[in-house]
């Protein structure tokens, strides 16, 4: 059973219920590590929101995955490349960007 089940139904953790800001002060927590699907979506959106509320924000960039996705102009726009710039958003601003080996050691 996992700590806290969070149901969102926009692209960020901190907009579902229960309240995960509300939570992780009431634990005396400081921090998240961030991580899922999408890079450019719903995890880049949660780390904006955790870096936005003062939360010590681990974005773990080789924990996402994200698609290839098309532009307004017809072009495809690599899933690489997404997450690249989705890194480039990030890092020193809203999170630090990290890699797993970074978070738990290397395996």
């Amino acid at each position: 059973d996992p700590d806290l089940l969070v149901t969102k139904t926009v692209n960020s953790s901190f907009h579902g219920t229960p309240d995960l800001e509300a939570w992780l002060r009431s634990h005396g927590l400081t921090g998240v590590v961030v991580c899922g699907i999408t890079t450019n979506h719903c995890c880049e959106t949660t780390a904006r929101v955790a870096g936005n509320l003062g939360l010590d924000t681990l974005f773990v960039l080789d924990a996402t995955h994200t698609f290839h996705r098309v532009a307004p102009d017809g072009t495809v726009v690599p899933a690489e490349l997404l997450a690249h710039v989705t890194a480039a958003n990030l890092h020193g601003e809203f999170a630090t960007v990290v890699s797993t080996d970074d978070v738990v050691g290397p395996v």
